[in-house]
């Protein structure tokens, strides 16, 4: 680890030069072939540690980009700051420790699961956690809410209890964290999740903790679309104004309501958050600029996966084209 963050921020500004750019998705998205893109992937520098081997080599390149990049994320942030980078790449370990608690509910062998990487903790750490009801190795929010659905689903062993109660959870540690960047993060996430679940109808048992938007406003919302449609977009200025957010979240709920589809609320959060991370990277005496090109790598990671899978699977452009594939910066 580094020892200073002004130092380490002047090393990456040289390293994120090697980010891919919206020029090189867009060669990657008009390749005539899957085989094409993977060249172009591989020209590019991405998953360069990759040397081959018998499984799936468009993992492989992924796994390679993501080690990678965890790698150089380790040497960047001084030791008293890894907290924070721990924090972000925690919502993987949340979203293996949800599949494993499911199948244990559900009465299946969670050991041989395959999750996903990037966690803080090994997968073998979390089956066992899960397994035998210790998660002591967690931090305590999640250890208690872990614990407490012990207790909710003994009787009752309904799966939709699960993903609810530990977002929320996870959400509580990024605001209880104690740093600006995760703590207006974290809000806004939380914030985007809060209007999503409006429209899907899954207020008020999914809400998580409030950022911008509190709770009767929210429920408002969802008591609008439900009821009202037609009235919406002249209602959308009172709960919805002033702020950054608050301004991409009404740009997201106007599409929405041309579209009937709530990735236009997810793709306006992706782009809120990406473009909250590329905010912070001029910043000299703050972890965000190490966290933001963190996460810009898994953004990469997610956006050739995406492009490539589709290549492999003959599917049209036009999927691509539906999903948001901004990048950082």
């Amino acid at each position: 680890m580094a020892e200073s963050l002004i130092n380490s921020i002047a090393r990456l500004r040289v390293i994120e030069k090697r980010l891919l750019t919206k020029e090189f998705v867009s060669r990657l998205v008009q390749a005539p072939t899957y085989e094409d893109a993977l060249k172009l992937a591989r020209e590019a520098g991405f998953g360069a540690a990759y040397a081959g081997g018998s499984g799936d080599e468009l993992e492989g390149l992924v796994s390679a980009h993501l080690d990678e990049t965890y790698s150089l994320v380790g040497e960047l942030m001084p030791e008293r700051l890894a907290f924070v980078t721990g924090l972000f790449r925690m919502r993987h370990d949340l979203t293996n420790i949800k599949l494993l608690y499911k199948l244990r509910l559900l009465g299946s062998d969670p050991s041989a699961a395959e999750l996903a990487p990037g966690g803080v903790f090994s997968g073998d750490e979390l089956k066992t956690a899960v397994k035998k009801g210790d998660y002591s190795i967690l931090p305590r929010p999640l250890a208690d809410t872990l614990e407490e659905l012990d207790v909710k689903t003994y009787k009752n062993p309904d799966a939709r209890l699960v993903s609810g109660a530990l977002d929320s959870a996870y959400i509580g540690l990024g605001l209880a964290s104690g740093n600006a960047f995760a703590r207006e993060y974290f809000g806004a996430l939380a914030d985007f999740t809060n209007l999503i679940a409006a429209v899907r109808g899954m207020l008020p048992d999914m809400l998580l903790p409030c950022g911008e938007y509190k709770k009767d406003a929210l429920i408002a919302v969802a008591s609008l679309i439900k009821d009202s449609p037609e009235s919406v977009p002249a209602l959308l200025k009172t709960p919805f104004d002033e702020s950054p957010l608050k301004a991409a979240a009404r740009e997201g709920f106007e599409e929405y309501l041309k579209t009937g589809s709530a990735v236009s609320l997810e793709k306006a959060r992706d782009e809120y958050l990406i473009g909250l991370a590329a905010r912070g990277k001029s910043d000299i005496d703050s972890p965000a600029p190490i966290v933001g090109f963190m996460l810009a790598r898994e953004r990469e990671a997610e956006v050739v996966r995406l492009v490539l899978t589709v290549k492999r699977s003959g599917l049209p452009v036009s999927v691509i084209e539906e999903r948001s594939v901004m990048l950082y910066g």
